[in-house]
């Protein structure tokens, strides 16, 4: 996620080229001499380094100017660290008054790309940031550009077969196993599989759903990306220049069902995974599934990549005389569309993003609204949140979609700089919603912050939720047209009447529970036994240096893989795990990531 607002390009007092082309050779010269005193004097004080396999086979990041250089230096010689020149593709831009370039460089096996932000300072330019990540696997180049499949040769090939006929073999796996399997068919699943098969990995997809983008066709009718088009674009196909401006879910669920078709990804739909366990000898997994037709089948894939989100079923609270509630109660999941309700009284439990946009939907098509908020919720209008989340992510960017998400993601998470990036995002954007946030207060809604007023992003990566990009539900609560029952809830029900917390009473004809979903540990352990075991977290980051300690990297289990995220995040980060099981399959890398490598 983007830690700046909109940019825009300004004077250099040098010419940009010239500075990153000074501070590379005098780079490649501190690091070939061997000075990190030389090497010091390239970075600011408080300098930032943030690595994606460009250099040990992981994520990692460093803070400081001391911690980096030492680091930098050590991995450089290690790695065999060279080459050091411009980017030709993307040109130096100045951006308040810092030279943000990208540079290439290699290391062992390995051809890289690099975002640096120069500084002018009183000795010169020092880097302030500095984020590295691998770029190509040099001996394993991706099958794209000039390195594409044939397709059709154009020779003479007696007892030729035809292109339909050996993707469907392909596909059936009848005469081979597939050495990755993607268990889940969504963005990030497709999106992994494209990156494994553009490196000739044998991958398939397995998806319960009927058809590819089930899981968003299947979700309530208002739903739509929250994300601007410009950051959604998947690897290998960007959304065309006429697509809309917001995302609804069906368009979403038919692009991503043309995807699969465009890339050749192998799917199996309506295929359900039971479970599997990993054979520590063999170094692959058994794992079971359940065919459309109800047959079984068992694949011994290498790798498993979990790309099924994070949730596991439908969370609904003990309410007393749920049972004999004479109207109707739905989850979010299982809801669909707000006509019937016209004229009819509503409450929605809970006030996060769901609980929001359907009771938007519920007002919108003539029903009487309340929604029940327990605690407190992060709000953000969504024009603030293009505005300075997305800010980098604009029509006039400056740099492509892929050379942009390498400046969001280039700051360490729990870096000083990000934390302040965020703060001045969480001020801004309350600034800019001064009225609304107002609204809000003023009707009993009460406000979050996140954590060190680090807004969404910093509740995201402490493990919690409760936000809202505010759509319009937001705006019908600061207006009082959607009623908020604050710090309650529901406690029983006895027929139509509804009894809270607080003793008061209601009565509704729906109740919404816009709760969440159980915890994925649960059915983690119940899918993968022993593997499991080792498994703690995954998608928050706690690890000593603050990145993901089990996603889009080798996790604790060898062989297990994990690929949660947004739409925006997994062209980014569907790199990593692509990349690392190609070079673990090659014998570049040791499948044991305790390992040295």
């Amino acid at each position: 996620m983007t830690i700046a607002a909109p940019l825009e390009k300004s004077a250099a007092s040098n010419d940009p080229g010239d500075v990153l082309a000074d501070w590379l050779e005098a780079l490649e010269n501190a690091l070939r001499g061997g000075s990190t005193e030389a090497l010091a004097r390239l970075f600011l004080p408080d300098a930032t380094w943030r690595d994606f396999l460009a250099f040990e086979w992981d994520h990692s990041n460093r803070i400081g100017r001391e911690a980096l250089v030492e680091r930098l230096a050590e991995w450089s010689t290690k790695w065999h660290a060279s080459g050091f020149v411009p980017d030709e593709g993307q040109a130096p831009v100045v951006i308040d008054g810092a030279v943000n370039a990208f540079f290439r460089f290699r290391t062992d096996e390995r051809s890289n790309r690099a975002f640096v932000v120069l500084v002018q300072s009183d000795e010169g330019y020092a880097a302030a940031v500095l984020q590295t990540q691998l770029d190509a696997l040099e001996r394993f180049p991706e099958r794209s550009r000039h390195h594409r499949r044939d397709g059709k040769v154009y020779e003479v090939v007696p007892g030729r077969t035809r292109w339909a006929d050996d993707r469907a073999k392909e596909s059936s796996f009848t005469d081979s196993e597939p050495v990755v399997v993607v268990i889940g068919g969504g963005h990030n699943g497709l999106a992994q599989a494209a990156r494994l098969t553009a490196l000739g990995v044998p991958t398939l997809v397995i998806e319960k759903n009927e058809r590819i983008g089930d899981n968003w066709r299947k979700r309530y009718s208002a739903l739509a990306l929250h994300s601007p088009i410009f950051a959604d674009d998947q690897p290998y196909i960007p959304f065309p220049d006429t697509w809309t401006a917001h995302t609804p879910k069906d368009k979403l669920a038919d692009w991503m069902e043309s995807y699969a078709k465009l890339l050749d990804l192998n799917v199996w739909t309506g295929t359900e995974f039971l479970d599997a366990d990993y054979d520590e000898d063999a170094q692959r997994w058994n794992l079971r599934t359940r065919l459309a037709d109800g047959s079984f089948r068992e694949l011994h894939p290498r790798h498993v990549v979990i790309t099924t989100g994070l949730n596991g079923p439908p969370r609904i609270p003990e309410v007393r005389g749920l049972d004999t509630f004479t109207g109707e109660w739905a989850h979010t999941g299982e809801y669909q569309h707000a006509s019937r309700w016209a004229g009819k009284r509503a409450i929605v439990i809970g006030a996060g993003v769901s609980a929001h946009e359907l009771a938007q939907d519920l007002w919108e098509q003539g029903a009487d609204v309340t929604m029940l908020q327990r605690s407190s919720t992060y709000v953000i209008s969504l024009e603030a949140t293009f505005k300075y989340m997305y800010g980098l992510y604009t029509q006039d960017k400056i740099w492509t979609k892929d050379y942009t998400d390498q400046v969001a993601f280039s700051l360490p998470n729990r870096s000083p700089a990000a934390l302040a990036g965020l703060q001045n995002i969480v001020a801004a954007a309350a600034e800019h919603d001064r009225e609304l946030l107002d609204g809000l207060t003023a009707n009993g809604f009460k406000l979050e912050w996140g954590p060190d007023k680090t807004g969404v992003i910093g509740l995201h990566m402490s493990g919690k939720d409760g936000y809202q990009f505010d759509l319009g539900g937001s705006r019908l609560i600061a207006e009082g047209k959607i009623k908020v029952k604050q710090g309650v809830e529901l406690v029983e029900v006895d027929g139509e009447t509804l009894i809270f917390s607080d003793g008061s009473r209601d009565r509704a004809d729906l109740i919404l529970f816009a709760t969440g979903y159980v915890q994925f540990w649960d059915y983690l352990k119940t899918r993968f036994g022993k593997a499991a075991e080792k498994i703690d977290r995954i998608y928050v980051p706690t690890d000593d240096q603050g990145e993901y300690p089990n996603a889009w990297r080798r996790s604790a289990q060898p062989g297990l893989w994990f690929g949660p995220g947004f739409v925006q995040s997994s062209s980014f980060f569907s790199k990593w795990p692509a990349f690392l099981i190609k070079a673990i399959e090659e014998g570049i890398i040791p499948r044991d990531p305790d390992a040295s490598a």
